[in-house]
């Protein structure tokens, strides 16, 4: 306005003096000649006023170009104020601007959406509703100090919604400095990160504790023995370090699927609970194995004490999606400070404890000692030859006879594996076999056998020197999807007769998920194979359960043999197994036969068949040969 002012009185002025000039100069009727002084400088002052009134003229211009350009400014400016605004209220994130006394001058659309707080609740208000209240104190509180100093803030914010909801906000606020220097308000923008709070919070936890059990993992434990050690350190007593490994579970998710195994592991979890101490910890270091930290003193329980305890809770029935599943466990045990003084050292020496154990059988427990380095060693190097071993032709097929027990005459042969490496030696099945198992190379060995059998029974066959072979299946092939399929094929490829092969399988494979071992065993039958049972008597022996599967031969386990000549209830419980076969159309094998007592004892008991070195240990297919040659002259050959 005072622009406008200055032009109107610039003109004016302009313009008055041209007036005044151009009237003196009307009053003389007759001008002058040039050279007169006073109407030159009249002239002068007309020339000075016309001057004068177009400069004014050129400034009025001037000023109304720039009222107008800065008219154009201030719309523009507010056209791009709009534009920022409408920006900031479709923004994914939250902005809120708030004046230096902390009252809300503007909010976007998000802090509506995100906090459940309409535009008119907020407008004007001197704090946040969404900040608990002690949050906002401290929050607000933080920022003055920092962005009102021109500095800028960032941090973590818990807020909650109008409805109470919890959400956590990634703030930064930056201060709008004026040109004087003084902050006149500052702006806060915030990102809701609840669910990558949720997700850096679920890494954490899957980063210490399993998802299955709910119980610290490998890496927590480690840190937890580390920390008892510390303790011990200073307080005194004594520490053990117990591993225990779950026997066979690898079989339990092959069979039933990983949701029930998963369910055995959550059991197994609380069965431990019991026998250790309230301030023992517990961890799954694992797939089936889990880790104790035990404490104590020698007043009260030992290591020993609490590892047997261990091995109970673990041995016992679980019933799982209507299944029963009968679980035992191999244990390691290390104790600080005699068989370790660090964390690393202990855990170590637990380990190689639990493998002991379980090349010693299974089921089993084994405190460390210095010698088991080299033993563990030896392990390591037969693991690792035997994942060449078939490809290398490294196995062998040997043939154990059985006999009938009244004649003594050769009435069929075991195929037994053996394994014998260049460098490593002979190994026992029992060392080997739960390897293959464990790293499903016993479903492509186990192929192998049955074919490397059958092929021998043709030639067998060729030369007239017959009799049925026995091949034992494992869990992993039992459960296997082609096994039908590979035994059927493998007959058809060397069209031998299918009653000359009989396929064994333990008892207890039988007795889990009945339906599923009828069915198998059905298709089996219908190859034409002959089925037998092997180590019956370990399981769940019964008529109720035998009669249903569709199998010819039981093979009476070993245990029930050793004393059968000297032990009553021995004898009976064969005589009730040898009646109930009878009853039953099905022949029956005596495992484990070594002496002439045990012979007689079992013929007397009505046993058919028996097997043993008494008659013979297993041998190779060219020594079987021999004695399949002589095979109606009665057989007993020396122990090798």
């Amino acid at each position: 306005m005072l622009l406008g002012l200055s032009i109107v009185l610039l003109l004016t002025t302009g313009a008055g003096t041209y007036l005044i000039a151009s009237s003196i100069l009307d009053t003389f009727p007759s001008r002058p000649p040039l050279g007169d002084s006073l109407t030159q400088s009249i002239a002068w002052l007309g020339i000075i006023a016309s001057a004068s009134f177009l400069a004014s003229i050129v400034v009025a211009l001037i000023a109304i170009t720039g009222m107008r350009r800065e008219r154009l400014y201030h719309r523009q400016t507010e056209a791009r104020l709009q534009r920022a605004l409408q920006t900031a209220d479709q923004a994914g994130d939250l902005i809120a601007i708030v004046n230096r006394k902390g009252r809300i001058e503007f909010i976007n659309r998000t802090v509506e959406q995100m906090t459940g707080f309409s535009h008119e609740e907020l407008q004007g208000k001197t704090h946040r509703p969404w900040l608990p209240w002690y949050a906002e104190d401290q929050a607000f509180d933080a920022v003055r100090q920092t962005v009102m100093t021109g500095g800028s803030y960032r941090g973590l914010v818990s807020c909650r919604r109008k409805d109470g909801t919890p959400f956590l906000i990634d703030e930064h606020v930056t201060p709008v400095i004026e040109t004087n220097g003084v902050v006149d308000r500052f702006i806060s923008t915030a990102r809701d990160v609840t669910r990558l709070k949720q997700i850096e919070d679920r890494l954490d936890y899957l980063d210490r504790y399993d998802p299955v059990t709910g119980i610290p993992n490998r890496r927590s434990f480690g840190d937890l023995l580390k920390r008892e050690i510390e303790d011990c350190e200073r307080a005194g007593g004594l520490l053990a370090v117990v591993v225990l490994d779950i026997d066979r579970f690898k079989p339990i998710n092959d069979i039933f699927g990983a949701g029930v195994g998963d369910e055995v592991l959550r059991q197994i979890t609380r069965a431990l609970r019991t026998p250790i101490g309230p301030g023992d910890r517990i961890a799954r270091l694992g797939s089936d194995e889990f880790g104790i930290i035990h404490r104590y003193d020698m007043q009260h329980l030992t290591a020993n004490i609490v590892a047997e305890r261990v091995q109970r809770a673990v041995a016992q029935k679980i019933f799982v999606g209507g299944h029963e599943i009968a679980l035992t466990a191999s244990i390691g045990l290390a104790i600080f400070p005699d068989d370790g003084q660090d964390a690393a050292t202990l855990q170590n020496h637990a380990d190689m404890a639990l493998s002991r154990a379980k090349a010693r059988g299974r089921n089993t427990i084994q405190h460390y000692s210095r010698d088991m380095n080299d033993t563990i060693f030896e392990f390591y190097v037969m693991e690792k030859r035997l994942s060449d071993a078939l490809l290398n032709n490294e196995y062998q097929v040997e043939y154990q006879p059985y006999c009938d027990l009244a004649t003594r005459e050769v009435a069929g042969a075991e195929a037994l594996i053996r394994w014998s490496n260049s460098e490593i030696g002979t190994v026992s099945p029992a060392q080997f076999i739960p390897s293959l198992e464990e790293s499903g190379q016993i479903v492509d060995v186990g192929a192998w056998v049955l074919k490397k059998v059958c092929r021998q029974i043709r030639e067998w066959n060729r030369i007239k020197r017959t009799c049925p072979i026995a091949v034992n299946l494992s869990h992993i092939q039992f459960r296997h999807k082609d096994l039908v399929t590979i035994v059927a094929n493998t007959i058809r490829e060397l069209n031998i007769d299918p009653r000359q092969l009989t396929l064994e399988l333990t008892e207890s494979i039988c007795i889990h998920d009945m339906d599923f071992t009828v069915s198998v065993l059905k298709k089996l039958k219908d190859t034409g194979v002959s089925l037998s049972i092997d180590d019956f008597g370990t399981g769940y022996s019964s008529l109720s359960y035998i009669k249903k599967l569709p199998v010819d031969t039981i093979k009476i386990d070993i245990s029930f043999i050793r004393d059968v000549s000297k032990d009553p209830d021995a004898a009976s419980i064969i005589t009730a197994i040898t009646g109930m076969a009878r009853s039953l159309d099905l022949k029956t094998i005596a495992e484990g036969v070594e002496t002439e007592g045990q012979r007689t004892v079992l013929h007397l008991l009505r046993c058919d068949m028996g097997q043993g070195f008494y008659f013979s240990p297993s041998v190779p297919a060219k020594d079987f040969e021999r004695i399949l040659a002589g095979r109606h002259e009665s057989l007993i050959m020396p122990v090798r």
